[in-house]
């Protein structure tokens, strides 16, 4: 599939169960095989209380996770952080992590892979071995975005926690501002809308963006918002760049 300017929407998709989860569906918002994605993945997870994702690490992918609905309890490098809505967390490849809802009503997570993941196996470890590791001197990081001035402020990236392939910020727009998102030539970026509503113009093609919509925007190719008149609009852009070398296989653990 060759990528295009696409608005996707997740309850127009089909939920999946996802390896090594327990009370977890999953909708493949952006990927391959949904916009012709090739260096990011996101998707939309609904988990129910007490349930989530067992310890595991991706030796060759980094992971984000927004709260947007419920609380949970994330778990990294001996530590366990409260998340509730609004918080992100930032995982760098090959340490091992976890996370449960500890809400009655059930998580709604938004999560991000740079490269996709795309349930593959080789791109998941279950118990540790040499290929896991952190990538230089990457920390895990939760944090709250809070009320951001207008504009954006970035979250993750290789200034704040090391990144090497992700890149996100959170975006706010007064009512009736404009914003352009840079042409990115080794990036693709995805807007989210949280909250408000936005009109996108991507190499020309018009789109109009409510709460909950995905726009992929592929690499070089120019944007532009636009948040309606009478009302702020905010959400977030997350942009994924493809390794610039190909990525080992690792040792496998048992991921049964």
């Amino acid at each position: 599939m060759k990528p295009v300017p696409t608005v996707i929407r997740a309850a127009d998709l089909a939920a999946y169960a996802p390896a090594n989860h327990t009370g977890t569906s999953n909708v493949r918002v952006i990927g391959p095989e949904t916009v012709g994605a090739t260096a990011l993945e996101v998707l939309v997870g609904t988990i129910v209380k007490s349930h989530g994702a067992r310890p595991h690490a991706h030796p060759h992918l980094e992971q984000c996770a927004y709260m947007i609905e419920g609380t949970g309890e994330s778990g990294a490098e001996g530590r366990v952080e409260a998340m509730e809505p609004g918080t992100w967390a930032y995982v760098p490849a090959g340490v091992f992590h976890s996370f449960r809802v500890t809400s009655e009503q059930p998580g709604r997570v938004l999560v991000v892979y740079t490269p996709p993941y795309g349930e593959n196996p080789a791109h998941t470890i279950t118990e540790p071995d040499g290929a896991s590791g952190t990538s230089g001197d990457s920390k895990v990081r939760v944090l709250a975005v809070g009320d951001a001035a207008t504009g954006t402020v970035p979250l993750f990236d290789r200034e704040t926690v090391g990144a090497r392939w992700v890149d996100i910020a959170a975006l706010r727009m007064s009512a009736g501002s404009v914003y352009a998102c840079c042409t990115e030539p080794d990036a693709e970026q995805v807007l989210y809308v949280e909250n408000g509503r936005i009109d996108a113009c991507v190499d020309g093609q018009a789109f109009s963006l409510a709460p909950g919509d995905f726009l992929f925007v592929p690499r070089g190719a120019a944007a532009s918002l636009r948040s309606l008149p009478e009302q702020p609009a905010s959400g977030f852009l997350v942009k994924g760049r493809v390794p610039s070398t190909a990525l080992p296989s690792p040792t496998i653990g048992d991921n049964s």
